[in-house]
């Protein structure tokens, strides 16, 4: 395990100083002193001699995996300059104003006569950075889209949707291509803009946006582009005052208020920094918030963040389950013993056919994992991220951690205490059970001398007796048994039930499957280990006729499976959340015209940071109110989050009314009061807004190139 950890910080290491190598385009406040050339060559040669040293096995191993080992004997030479430069990028909170690129924006604002001017202009700018063949591609998404449907709407939406799905340089393309075929369209204007802002061409897209602005104004989604974009530039004071006037009007919009913590930062506001960034993550997460607010040195707590999936409160339905009572004296045990044997001999039953399932979903979930080790390993051999988690997991991990966390020893302390006072319990019974022996031999030597032939053979009140000892021991002991395992067994249904709400989030689905059946064979074994006293009539008693057992059916298992599902339909693609599992998929149309999920590797990581995108029905309805808002839906939507990554948080909204002001169903993630799940299909009439993440500090974008100085 070592040598894997030595490997991937190796591996780490010579990503960050080709990375040194780029040029910034602003220098932050110093910090610490940067590495010097001589230190980090030494740093180097130290790690081409762990590379070297590692032996034989491992190194077939990770070459079996699809792994090449790196050499650190082939990276380019950095100069001291070259690291300071890397050194201070790193450290930079906030972008230094680009006077340069703020000077090239017009002063007069875009008319309805020069708008379609400036937007072939950007268009044929960011032409020109984009790759030959996402160009050819582009247009040939373009065509067919233009031909099946003849909407700039459609166009749009197929633009947004390939952006969604990671097809960035796509994206840019047919969205340019929509906005020229039709230059009113203010959905698409915006989200052209904020692919242009997120992809590092700020200064084209702060015109579209101040137009858009003019025709909506305190439209949120608008004035938190604009706000981003003037980031990006550096220009922190109006960055700011954009920003602010967003989060007044929704006081937990995602993106305004993780820009606002890194602008608040950097002013020494450490604690309004937290604030902003706790806000900004409230109601859409995704990891590179928890990273900032855990720089900040703040750890997210549950109520930190939104999360209204309802829990049920018998996930795996083991409240049906029963068994016959506890026997309190003789005439209940002579019939309740029988129901108990049935009772247990059935649920051995099922436990032979549940044991059996655990060797194949071992050997599945080990297969699963297995897989998952090499793509992880290949992904980041090629720069790629692939999660270790399913989608919803690291959320999940800190709303629902309550449910599981047993850092400070309650949970394991309880668990303690209910086992042992189930031992007591047992103990205390076999005590009682002693007890009886001696009295049944005290009333053993009362009445033998007065049985047989000629003596007073007081049946009866033999009967009686000895009935009584017995009656008193069960109801003593079966009580104190019935008390004991009953509380046992409340507390182990409400763990086993949480433990599976948590996982279900948390664990991949081949997993969840073994942690279902291992919690399904925990309950049986444990309903079904209840010891319960039984003590037979006293033989002196006069035979009664005998009692038939009730017959017995044993319950079953609630199918614990995702009821919150939401799929989100683009143009292009679908994009379908359940549970655990997110699975993405090309509309077959785009398929047949050679676009691949994994075309040319291009990424979100690749291009651009974060972002929020709302989507609904709104046009359809005939509502044309701008830019959809993060703070309202129209009708049904859907509100999902983005990185670097892809989509890290899906949010399912409804709303009442399509007027002003927050109609967010309070709490709202992945499904809001009474939605379990959500099909919106936004092709040729539904309404896509895209909202503009924090840029990078020393911009890196794809579209770094139409600006030359």
């Amino acid at each position: 395990m070592k040598k894997f950890v030595t490997l991937a910080g190796l591996v780490f290491l010579s990503t960050a100083l080709v990375a040194a190598q780029t040029k910034p385009k602003s220098k932050p406040k110093q910090t610490e002193a940067a590495p010097t050339q001589q230190e980090m060559e030494a740093l180097m040669k130290e790690a081409q001699k762990e590379m070297d040293n590692l032996d034989p096995e491992t190194k077939h191993m990770m070459d079996s995996m699809g792994f090449k080992m790196p050499s650190f004997k082939t990276i380019p030479q950095v100069t001291d300059a070259q690291l300071k430069e890397a050194y201070e990028n790193e450290n930079r909170i906030v972008p230094v104003k680009d006077a340069a690129r703020i000077a090239s924006i017009s002063k007069s604002p875009l008319t309805n006569a020069s708008l379609p001017s400036f937007i072939a202009t950007a268009h044929n700018k960011v032409v020109t950075q984009l790759k030959p063949a996402s160009k050819a591609k582009g247009e040939e998404v373009y065509q067919s889209v233009k031909s099946q449907y003849n909407s700039p709407v459609a166009t749009g939406n197929t633009a947004a949707g390939l952006w969604m799905l990671g097809k960035v340089e796509l994206a840019l393309y047919v969205m340019g291509k929509a906005c020229i075929d039709n230059p009113t369209n203010t959905d698409n204007l915006n989200n052209y803009a904020s692919m242009l802002s997120m992809s590092g061409a700020e200064q084209l897209s702060l015109p579209l946006l101040h137009y858009v602005n003019k025709r909506f104004p305190k439209n949120s989604t608008v004035l938190n582009n604009i706000g981003q974009a003037w980031f990006g530039l550096g220009d922190i004071d109006k960055a700011n005052a954009y920003l602010d006037s967003v989060i007044r009007i929704y006081a937990y919009h995602p993106q305004a208020n993780y820009t606002k913590s890194f602008i608040e930062e950097s002013k020494d506001h450490k604690a309004a920094a937290i604030e902003a960034a706790k806000r900004g993550i409230k109601k859409s997460y995704n990891q590179k918030k928890e990273d900032r607010l855990n720089k900040l040195g703040y750890k997210l707590k549950s109520n930190d963040l939104s999360w209204d999936q309802p829990m049920p409160q018998d996930v795996l339905g083991l409240e049906k389950f029963k068994w016959p009572a506890y026997p309190k004296n003789v005439s209940e045990s002579e019939v309740m013993e029988k129901e108990w044997n049935a009772f247990k001999e059935i649920c051995q039953q099922e436990l032979a056919t549940l044991r059996p399932q655990q060797k194949k979903l071992e050997d599945a979930m080990v297969a699963a994992n297995q897989k998952r080790t090499t793509e992880l390993l290949q992904a980041g051999q090629k720069g790629l991220w692939v999660s270790p988690l399913p989608p919803l997991a690291f959320k999940a991990m800190i709303k629902l951690q309550y449910l599981v966390d047993d850092q400070d020893g309650h949970l394991s302390v309880s668990y303690q205490k209910k086992v042992e006072a189930l031992a007591n319990a047992n103990a205390q019974a076999g005590t009682l059970e002693e007890n009886l022996s001696k009295q049944m031999n005290v009333l053993e030597k009362k009445y033998e001398d007065q049985f047989g032939e000629g003596k007073p053979n007081p049946f009866s009140a033999a009967c009686n007796d000895e009935n009584g000892l017995k009656n008193g021991f069960l109801n003593s002991s079966n009580t104190l048994l019935e008390q004991t395992y009953r509380d046992y067994l409340n507390f182990l249904r409400r763990k086993l039930n949480d433990e599976t709400y948590y996982y279900q989030y948390t664990q991949w689905p081949e997993q969840f499957e073994l942690t279902k059946l291992n919690a399904k064979i925990t309950w049986l074994s444990s309903i079904a280990g209840q010891k319960v006293m039984f003590k037979n009539k006293s033989t002196w008693c006069q035979p009664q006729p005998e009692q038939k057992p009730k017959p017995f059916k044993l319950a079953a298992f609630d199918d614990v499976h995702c009821v919150y599902h939401s799929t989100f339909t683009t143009p292009v693609g679908t994009i379908q959340m359940d549970c655990s599992r997110l699975t993405t998929t090309l509309d077959l149309k785009v398929v047949k015209l050679g676009l691949k999920q994994d075309m040319d590797k291009e990424t979100f990581g690749d291009q651009f940071m974060t972002c929020s995108v709302e989507a609904g029905m709104g046009i359809s309805a005939g509502i044309n109110a701008g830019p959809i808002k993060a703070e309202a839906s129209i009708g049904a939507g859907i509100a999902a989050e983005f990185d670097r990554n892809g989509l890290s948080d899906l949010v399912l909204k409804t709303s009442a009314s399509v007027g002003g002001g927050t109609d967010i169903i309070e709490g709202g993630s992945m499904a809001g009061v009474g939605v379990s799940d959500l099909s919106l299909d936004v092709g040729v009439k539904g309404q896509i807004s895209l909202i503009s993440g924090k840029s990078s500090v020393e911009s890196t974008g794809l579209l770094d190139g139409v600006f030359v100085k």
